[in-house]
């Protein structure tokens, strides 16, 4: 890192950890000059933050600058850069700036304003090089706002025919005999979730380090699975990470898995195996892992404990298992969307999805509903239809899980909370409170239900 950019860096953290936000945005304005790939992710988290009513130049070009930069996921800078567009144009018109260009190749929009004025503008004329842009935004988030008549752009059309036939070469552990793995697997393969675009680059990190500080030390080098890996963001973040990481990515949806595939391709990651096969049937595979990684998968099963007895079994003595799960309280305002679809008899097909977030949209904010809105989910077909439309869904208290770690041999090394949650559990218990307590952290989020919204995440060890 240049030492200027460096210096700068500390002193606009130090001011924005002051809240003196209007000291810390030139001071990181100034470091993006001298090394801008260094500087750029403090930036981006900062302006993730903000939120901006007024349109300063130099912060324009900042942000192009950050949405381009590789150190930078741009998603996170998607709101951001959506409402400086709408502050700078208060009333549509057609525009083909940087910010306009960036916003639309790099970032899937997430802001409802800005759908209404992205299905403004497929309406209208446009100069080629906003209409090109245009299409590359509308198929990122798979028409879900409309868009169809902007065509395929080139370079999807070609990543889509490459998926194609990667997926016709997976290799593959048979047909799953479950019918509810079945209906998964159709869902996904009609629309792998998520379609992840451009990751930011990752800082070295010893997973082996982290496991054996978790007292549970592994034997290198490590072999992981990544559980239902979906389209590969998991399996290619942490082959990314760790390079000395052997990476078996298991999914139910061939296409889901052909996509991680051609993205591990595109960023030269050649440390990952991808297989097709149901998780149940994970003995197949003929392995023992140190590390199995399953986020978000189990309680789409029909017995969330069966497979959670398969993935011990294919644990080595003493290996762990990474698990997210559902929060039942979280989780209330999905349970209530589901219940409205039902009601309406809204299906999941593309203007079902369509007629329901239509719904949503047109709701007053009071509303436990339009919270849907505040979803990255929301504004794709494939992730509007994971969020509210999934063919299978459990959710679940603490002290079940616990239950269930415990039937399936496993013992829990810890409850991976955000940080607000780690400070309500210090205020309510103080700092000798048990924090592998699932009892006490239920206790927690009974105190404030939306603490999880982000699933509950635990490493457990199976007992040898």
């Amino acid at each position: 890192m240049h030492p200027e950019a460096g210096q700068l860096l500390r002193m606009a953290a130090d001011a924005a950890n002051q809240g003196a936000f209007n000291q810390a945005l030139p001071m990181l304005s100034h470091a993006l000059a001298f090394d801008s790939e260094a500087t750029a992710p403090a930036y981006a988290e900062l302006l993730s933050h903000l939120s901006l009513t007024g349109w300063p130049t130099q912060l324009e070009a900042d942000l192009v600058t950050c949405l381009h930069a590789r150190t930078v996921d741009p998603q996170v800078l998607a709101r951001t850069t959506a409402r400086m567009l709408l502050v700078k144009y208060p009333e549509p018109a057609v525009a083909e700036d940087a910010l306009w260009i960036a916003f639309l190749t790099r970032c899937i929009n997430v802001d409802p304003a800005m759908e209404t004025r992205l299905a403004w503008l497929a309406e209208e004329t446009l100069p080629e090089g906003l209409r090109a842009a245009l299409a590359v935004q509308a198929f990122a988030g798979e028409y879900v706002w409309g868009g169809e008549g902007l065509g395929v752009p080139s370079e999807a059309a070609a990543a889509l025919a490459e998926e194609r036939a990667l997926a016709e070469a997976m290799p593959s552990l048979g047909v799953s005999g479950d019918a509810v793995s079945d209906r998964v697997r159709a869902q996904y393969e009609a629309n792998p979730y998520p379609r992840w675009r451009a990751p930011a680059g990752r800082q070295r990190v010893s997973v082996a380090a982290h496991l054996a500080a978790l007292g549970a030390p592994q034997a290198e080098p490590l072999a992981v699975l990544v559980a239902g890996c979906g389209t590969g963001f998991e399996p290619i973040d942490l082959a990314r990470m760790d390079p000395s990481l052997t990476i078996t990515a298991l999914d139910l949806s061939g296409a889901s898995l052909a996509y991680g595939q051609r993205m591990a391709g595109a960023l030269g990651v050649q440390a990952v195996r991808f297989v097709q096969g149901d998780i149940l049937d994970v003995a197949k595979l003929g392995q023992r892992f140190g590390l199995v990684n399953c986020t978000g998968v189990l309680h789409h099963m029909e017995r969330p404990e069966d497979g959670l007895a398969a993935l011990t079994g294919a644990l080595e003595p003493g290996g762990v298992v990474r698990l997210a799960l559902y929060s039942e309280r979280a989780r209330g305002w999905v349970a209530e969307a589901h219940r409205v679809i039902a009601e309406h008899g809204w299906d999941a097909s593309v203007e079902g999805i369509r007629t329901f977030r239509a719904h949503v949209l047109a709701l007053p904010p009071e509303q436990p509903l339009s919270r849907l809105r505040e979803s990255d989910d929301f504004y794709t077909l494939s992730g509007c239809r994971d969020l509210c439309f999934h063919v299978r869904e459990h959710w679940y208290r603490l002290p079940a899980i616990g239950e269930m770690l415990g039937a399936a041999g496993l013992e829990l090394l810890m409850l991976d909370a955000p940080p607000d949650a780690q400070g309500l559990f210090t205020r309510l218990f103080g700092t000798s409170g048990d924090r592998r307590s699932l009892a006490l952290w239920d206790q927690v989020e009974a105190t404030a239900p939306h603490l999880f919204a982000g699933m509950f995440h635990l490493w457990a060890k199976r007992v040898q």
